[in-house]
């Protein structure tokens, strides 16, 4: 789960960070109000769960206070991407003498957690990596030894051997790994880092993501209200306990692994047909549990046929025709399904869709052929 930079920025000062001063405003008469008791020209930022803010209008310098409100107005109403602003950050506009790049993220190729530095900040870190590599740093770090002092030490160049700045990014570094390993972090980004007029460290902008599957242990985290950025489809799955995955299309994928959602997903591709959304049953599918799935998925507009791919191994397949055989009223008639069993009683399971006049096949191939071929009739096989 991504959270917002007002959000960032308030964890980042719990841990000793620095931030600017500022505060969150939800109207253009509140950013006006904020600005006001700041006292000197501001800066205006959108606060959006996606980048490029800068570029679309959503951030804006405003010297003229009188101005504020005006500009807050616009911000607030301009979309970024698809996306709607929860609000606007007003901020302190401080004088800066050089831009630094930091972040701490999980490189999943190697598994491993890696501090990334580049002395030019302030934009984004794949064009810094493309324009000048020379000025990146990856520091990679073994998880049961943690972050040490000699990590910090091969940033010593990168900052002219300058060992007093070296000093205070130090300490910007082990905070920020602090917050990445004690919130469950995915990243944990500071873009930029800015050194000020009077020598100190400020994080001008905040990224952070969290785990998903670390929800249960980081409730302060998660439960802060940002689920109004997510489509209302995979909410309604979070709640009824699955993963669903929102995409573009008619057609959804019921699948007990994200293996086979995917190579079902790809056969669709194949044959120029869209995936509305993929619901992961997961291991040991009860008939309620596979009942309760298709009900989520159903409640998605878009979906126009359902694709079941199941293969039986801890998940019976007699159970799961169970599921569906059960729900099969509630799904609407204009919806067609498709099932494809394999695996831990298969047999018993083509045997009860039989009973409910649907069939069942063992080839993925012939499922997904069987599917584009009556999605047009609205019929059930």
């Amino acid at each position: 789960m991504k959270l917002y930079e007002y959000q960032v920025k308030e964890i980042f000062s719990k841990y000793g960070i620095a931030i600017q001063k500022g505060k969150l405003a939800k109207t253009p008469q509140e950013a006006k109000r904020i600005a006001v008791s700041i006292g000197g020209p501001v800066v205006l930022k959108s606060q959006v769960l996606v980048g490029g803010r800068g570029k679309a209008g959503g951030v804006k310098i405003v010297d003229d206070l009188g101005n504020v409100e005006k500009v807050a107005d616009k911000i607030l109403k301009t979309e970024i991407k698809g996306h709607k602003p929860n609000g606007i950050l007003v901020l302190e506009k401080i004088e800066i003498k050089q831009e630094f790049y930091l972040s701490v993220i999980l490189d999943r190729k190697v598994k491993k957690t890696v501090i990334i530095f580049s002395p030019s900040g302030g934009m984004d870190i794949e064009e810094i990596s493309k324009t000048s590599p020379q000025k990146i740093t990856r520091i990679y770090i073994d998880e049961l030894l943690g972050l040490q002092s000699f990590h910090i030490n091969r940033l010593l160049p990168l900052v002219n051997n300058n060992k007093e700045m070296l000093s205070k990014l130090g300490k910007i570094v082990r905070m920020l790994y602090n917050i990445y390993k004690k919130s469950d972090a995915m990243i944990v980004e500071i873009n930029p880092l800015a050194l000020s007029e009077n020598g100190d460290l400020v994080a001008l902008d905040g990224k952070m993501e969290i785990d998903n599957n670390a929800e249960y242990r980081q409730k302060s985290l998660t439960d802060i209200g940002n689920k109004d950025v997510e489509d209302p489809i995979e909410i309604i799955g979070k709640e009824a306990g699955f993963v669903v995955i929102k995409l573009k299309g008619n057609i959804s994928i019921i699948s007990n692994g994200a293996g086979l959602a995917l190579s079902t997903l790809d056969l669709l591709d194949k044959y120029n047909m869209g995936v509305a959304n993929i619901l992961d049953l997961s291991g040991g599918a009860t008939p309620e549990k596979v009942m309760r799935a298709i009900k989520v998925v159903i409640q998605d507009k878009d979906v126009k046929g359902i694709l079941f791919n199941i293969f039986g191994g801890i998940t019976r397949c007699d159970e799961i025709a169970r599921g569906i055989a059960g729900a099969l009223k509630s799904i609407p008639e204009n919806i067609s399904v498709v099932c494809r069993l394999q695996g831990t009683n298969r047999d018993e399971g083509i045997s009860i869709l039989k009973d409910v006049n649907l069939n069942a096949d063992a080839d993925l191939e012939e499922t997904v052929k069987n599917i584009v071929s009556i999605m047009n009739r609205g019929k059930r096989i």
